[in-house]
């Protein structure tokens, strides 16, 4: 849509015309309420009843005769007593969301991080006073094991439910309808941005050129604009606007009950979520703060040393298991340390336990046509035509077990649970100049890649994957993935 003619013929006073322009759009902004109730008045209900639900199966748990004895004593020893099955945990954890502010609309793409945040909140309130009565850590363990089950049931309940909102409800109901204020040269560019272009949560209905909004009559102009796309969110595209022209949008905005959204680039900051900074000179946009990204990898380093202790601990029988298969199969090493690049560049000894032969190496070197093959098919050849796996090898593989020596590698801090694939020296060259974007995280046994299908992503979309993840990234992504990892190994979707 182009911009009204402004036309010195209206003989009206300004204000009398900016009344009329403005009268029938008076409706448009409670779109914005209506939006947020409407959501408000689903989300609720069902987080409620999966609290309900939640303190029942806890309850049961706590008292079922079919418990084993010592299981039925050490759940008693470590979950609070009081307030979990009856009304203050939903209360508390409900009244923390609503804190949180996870049911708006505009918090939808970090709503897994705040419901986790605020159920670790809200679960603390009523169990507080059973943390300090007994042993610390006993209490400690047990809030944190009701805290992550809870936040875990409560974030795929919510997924479950959004899904089913894009189902039921329309597009035209649940899309805001949106201006866009852009000229000629920015129009491609917003609409193929990602939020535009998100149909379920924007419906263009028009565009504004900001060259109007310097003329005289400019407010009228954008008024009328809005009155004829029946608009009610204006999205800025065309950068950074003079204060006369930005007063101009601002005014129509608040005159119309228009949402105001500014159109910033895909990628934020890593390691912090984009942020406003209110100085005495002004608001600033914060995209990218070192004190906030270390703050996240000291905390990420700390759950890293927790979790592949623990996990050393509990699959220890499973790995001399598996040690033993391997040699009884074959002769040779047990483990496998492969050169991969670590952090900073820095290259490490990658442990897995060996599922191919012993002279693999040498076999690939001394084949030309087997190493082509290897480095066209993304460095990995094809599932089952690969000379040098062995047959429990296979399993290993196709099971992701091999990599379990690599809570080894965690623990010393070569690696980490969650990040992006540890690569071999001659994959860097598939990153280009970005290759030190990629290594500035450490690698992880886990990650973005190994959950979007794995190897049966190959290069050049594999680097979008994983650039993608290290500049996005954040503590809550990492959370995210360890969800869904679980289920990729079990479907073993790419594994080979």
């Amino acid at each position: 849509m182009s911009a009204i003619p402004w036309t010195p013929a209206a003989r009206q006073p300004l204000t009398a015309r900016l009344a009329a322009a403005a009268a029938p759009l008076a409706s448009l902004g409670n779109r914005h309420l209506v939006r947020r109730v409407v959501r408000l008045a689903i989300l609720l209900p069902a987080d409620a009843a999966t609290l309900v639900v939640f303190g029942l199966v806890l309850r049961l748990a706590r008292h079922a005769a079919w418990l084993p004895e010592p299981a039925g004593r050490a759940v008693d020893q470590i979950l609070p007593h009081s307030g979990l099955a009856a009304l203050e945990l939903p209360l508390a954890v409900l009244l923390c969301l609503l804190l949180f502010d996870v049911y708006g609309t505009a918090t939808r793409g970090r709503g897994p991080v705040r419901r986790a945040v605020a159920t670790a909140a809200g679960v603390a309130l009523p169990s507080w006073a059973f943390i300090w009565q007994g042993p610390i850590m006993t209490g400690l363990v047990g809030y944190a094991m009701l805290a992550s089950a809870l936040a875990a049931v409560l974030i795929v309940e919510n997924r479950v439910v959004e899904a089913l909102l894009r189902r039921m409800i329309p597009r035209r109901l649940r899309a805001a309808r949106v201006l866009l204020v852009a000229g000629r040269q920015d129009i491609r560019r917003a609409r193929k941005h990602p939020a535009v272009a998100d149909r379920g949560r924007f419906e263009v209905r028009g565009e504004f050129d900001p060259v109007g909004l310097r003329t005289r009559g400019g407010l009228e102009q954008l008024c009328e604009a809005i009155r004829q796309s029946k608009a009610d969110t204006l999205v800025l595209c065309c950068g950074a606007l003079c204060d006369k022209a930005f007063t101009v949008v601002l005014d129509a905005a608040t005159m119309t009950g228009c949402e105001l959204i500014s159109l910033a680039r895909s990628l934020g900051g890593a390691g912090s979520e984009p942020r406003v900074l209110r100085t005495k000179g002004g608001p600033l946009l914060v995209l990218a703060s070192p004190a906030v990204r270390t703050m996240q990898l000291a905390v990420k380093r700390t759950v890293d040393i927790v979790g592949a202790a623990l996990g050393l601990v509990l699959v220890f029988p499973l790995l001399a298991v598996i040690a033993l298969a391997i040699r009884l199969e074959s002769s040779g090493p047990i483990i496998f340390a492969h050169r991969r690049m670590g952090v900073g560049g820095e290259p490490f000894r990658c442990l897995k336990f060996r599922t191919m032969r012993v002279d693999a190496e040498e076999l690939l070197r001394r084949d030309p046509v087997l190493h082509a093959q290897y480095v066209k098919n993304n460095f990995k050849l094809p599932d089952g035509r690969d000379p040098r796996i062995t047959r429990l090898g296979r399993l290993l593989r196709s099971t992701s077990l091999d990599e379990l020596p690599q809570l080894w590698n965690v623990l010393r801090g070569d690696m980490s649970l969650v990040g992006p694939r540890p690569v071999v020296p001659d994959e860097l060259d598939q990153y280009g100049e970005r290759r030190r974007v990629l290594l500035s995280l450490k690698p992880g046994m886990a990650g973005a890649w190994a959950v979007n299908g794995r190897s049966r992503v190959g290069y050049p979309h594999r680097a979008k994957i994983e650039l993608g993840y290290v500049c996005n990234w954040r503590f809550g992504l990492d959370f995210l993935i360890l969800l869904r990892t679980l289920p990729a190994v079990l479907a073993r979707r790419g594994a080979h």
